[in-house]
C-alpha cells in the first residue's frame, strides 16, 4: 500500500510540469503566427478608404438614376392614361345657328358646252340694222347697212379702173365723203372678182374685190369689198355675212347700237 501511494504521488508532482509546457508551447505558436502577419501601412489605408467611398458614390448615382427613371415611367404611363380616356370619350357637338351655305351644283357636260357657246358671244360686237362705219386711211365715216341675207359686203366707189403694178392687177377708184360730197382716190390690190347679178336676174357683172380696213363700235378689222356703184342707195357701205361671221351680232329691233369711237383713236381689238 505505500509502495502504491507514493507512486501515485510522483505522477502528481510531475503532472502541472507537463501542463505547464503544454501552454507556454501554445502561446508561442500563437505569438509566432501573429508575428508572421504583414502590417498596413497609412497609405494603404487611405486607398482603401478611397475605393470605399467611390463604391459608395456610385450606389448612390445609380440609385439616383433609378429614382429618376422610376419617375419618368410614372409620367409616361399618366399621360397614356390620359389619352386613352380622350379618346374614349364621347365628343360633344355643339350646334351654332348660322346662315345656311348651298353649294353650287356641279356643271355636267350638258352645262359646260352651253357655257362654251355662250362665252364667245359676250366679246361680240352688237349691231342693229344701221350703223356709223369709219372707213380707215380717210377718216370718213359713212352709213353702213346691217344685212345678214347678203353674202359679200359692198362699197360705193365710182370711177373703178383696172392698172398694172409690179405684174399684179390693182384697182383704182374714187370714194365721197357723204358730208363734204370731197373726192378720195385710193388704189388697192384687186384680190378677186366677184360676179354681181342684177335683182332681176337678167344682167350679170364682174366686180373687182380689194381689202379696206374699217371700224364699227368697238371691232376694227380688214374684210374685203366688191367695188359698186352706189351713187342711188341710201347707204354707200352694205355689211354682209363675210364681215359679221364670228365677230358680230345683230338686233334687227335697233340703230346705231355699236358706238362709234373717235377718229384719232384706234379700235379697242384690231383684227387682221
Amino acid at each position: 500500500m505505500k509502495n502504491v501511494s507514493d507512486s501515485f504521488q510522483l505522477r502528481s508532482s510531475k503532472t502541472p510540469k507537463r501542463v505547464l509546457a503544454l501552454v507556454c508551447g501554445a502561446a508561442l505558436l500563437s505569438l509566432g503566427a501573429c508575428s508572421m502577419q504583414p502590417k498596413l501601412s497609412q497609405a494603404d489605408v487611405s486607398t482603401i478608404q478611397q475605393c470605399l467611398a467611390q463604391q459608395q458614390a456610385q450606389s448612390t448615382a445609380q440609385q439616383q438614376q433609378q429614382a429618376a427613371l422610376i419617375a419618368s415611367l410614372a409620367e409616361v404611363q399618366t399621360r397614356l392614361t390620359a389619352q386613352q380616356q380622350l379618346l374614349e370619350a364621347k365628343p360633344q357637338i355643339i350646334e351654332v345657328p348660322g346662315p345656311k351655305v348651298e353649294c353650287p351644283p356641279v356643271p355636267n357636260a350638258a352645262t359646260k358646252k352651253r357655257r362654251a357657246k355662250v362665252a364667245p358671244i359676250i366679246d361680240k360686237q352688237i349691231v342693229g340694222l344701221r350703223e356709223q362705219a369709219l372707213v380707215a386711211g380717210l377718216d370718213i365715216v359713212m352709213q353702213a347697212r346691217i344685212s345678214t341675207g347678203v353674202s359679200n359686203s359692198v362699197l360705193d366707189a365710182r370711177n373703178i379702173q383696172m392698172f398694172e403694178r409690179s405684174g399684179e392687177e390693182w384697182v383704182r377708184f374714187t370714194v365721197y365723203n357723204p358730208t363734204t360730197k370731197e373726192p378720195h382716190v385710193l388704189e388697192r390690190k384687186r384680190v378677186r372678182f366677184q360676179t354681181v347679178t342684177s335683182s332681176g336676174g337678167a344682167t350679170s357683172d364682174r366686180r373687182p374685190v380689194v381689202e379696206m380696213r374699217f371700224t364699227i363700235g368697238k371691232l376694227a378689222q380688214k374684210g374685203e369689198f366688191v367695188l359698186a356703184d352706189r351713187s342711188n342707195s341710201e347707204y354707200p357701205l352694205l355689211v354682209g355675212r363675210n364681215l359679221l361671221r364670228d365677230v358680230m351680232l345683230v338686233d334687227v329691233s335697233g340703230n346705231n347700237l355699236a358706238p362709234l369711237p373717235p377718229k384719232d383713236e384706234p379700235a379697242d381689238k384690231p383684227k387682221p
